[in-house]
C-alpha cells in the first residue's frame, strides 16, 4: 500500500509539472495550473515537454522542491492565549521554519542553476521559487493574535499583526520577484505562455506585505532575460 501511494504521488507530480507523455506544443491542450489553491507542486501548469527532456539538474531540483512542500505545516494552538501562542511560536513554528528554510534554499539553489541551462527551465524555476516562498509567507500570516489582546488590548493586537506581517514580508517580496521573472520569461515560447498567465495571477493573488520591514538578505536569482 505504501509503495502504491508513493507511485500515485510521483505520477501526480509528473503530470502536474511536466507531463509524462510525448511532447506537446499547444498551450491550449495543457493543464494551465491553479491560481487560487494553496502552494504545491500540483498547482503548477503543465509544461510542453515530458520530464525526460529536462536536464538532470532540473529533475533533481523538482525533487527538492517537492520535499519542501511535503514538510507538514505547524498547527497553531486552538486556545490562542498569549502564553500558548508564545510557546507554540518558540517551539513548533520556529522548528518548522528552520527546516522549511533549509529545504527551500536547497531547492532554490538547484533551480537557479537549472534556470541557466535552458529557457524553459528558467520559466519553471521562477514559478517554483515563487510557490515555495509564498508557502512560507502564508503559514507565517496564519499566526493567531492572542485572544486576550483582541478583547482588551486592540492597539497591541494591531502591533502584533504588524509584527507578523513584518516577518512574512521578505518571503512575499521574494515570491513577487520570482513570479514576475516567470511571467516575463514565459512570453516565449508560445507553447509555454500559459505559465506567464499562471505566474502573473499568483503574483496578483499574494497577500499584502504591508509597509514595514525590509526584503531580507536572501537573493532570488531566477533572472529575466
Amino acid at each position: 500500500m505504501e509503495a502504491m501511494s508513493r507511485s500515485v504521488s510521483l505520477a501526480l507530480m509528473c503530470a502536474a509539472v511536466v507531463g509524462c507523455g510525448g511532447s506537446q506544443t499547444s498551450s491550449e491542450s495543457l493543464y494551465r495550473g491553479s491560481t487560487d489553491e494553496p502552494p504545491s507542486m500540483e498547482v503548477l501548469p503543465q509544461a510542453d515537454v515530458p520530464r525526460a527532456e529536462l536536464t538532470e539538474r532540473m529533475r533533481f531540483a523538482l525533487l527538492l522542491a517537492q520535499e519542501s512542500f511535503e514538510l507538514e505545516e505547524p498547527h497553531p494552538p486552538v486556545n490562542a492565549t498569549t502564553a500558548n501562542v508564545q510557546q507554540w511560536a518558540d517551539g513548533e513554528l520556529e522548528a518548522w521554519l528552520e527546516k522549511k528554510n533549509e529545504r527551500v534554499e536547497a531547492a532554490r539553489a538547484e533551480l537557479d542553476a537549472a534556470a541557466e541551462e535552458d529557457h524553459r527551465q528558467r520559466i519553471m524555476a521562477g514559478a517554483l521559487v515563487g510557490l515555495m516562498y509564498e508557502d512560507v509567507a502564508r503559514v507565517l500570516l496564519q499566526v493567531p493574535v492572542p485572544a486576550e489582546l483582541q478583547r482588551s488590548e486592540p492597539e497591541i493586537a494591531k502591533i502584533f499583526r504588524e509584527i507578523v506581517r513584518f516577518q512574512a514580508k521578505p518571503y512575499i517580496e521574494h515570491a513577487k520577484r520570482a513570479y514576475y521573472a516567470c511571467a516575463r520569461n514565459a512570453v516565449r515560447p508560445e507553447s509555454m505562455r500559459h505559465w506567464s498567465h499562471f505566474c502573473a495571477a499568483r503574483r496578483d493573488g499574494l497577500p499584502s506585505a504591508g509597509d514595514g520591514g525590509g526584503s531580507g538578505d536572501t537573493v532570488v536569482s531566477v533572472s529575466v532575460e
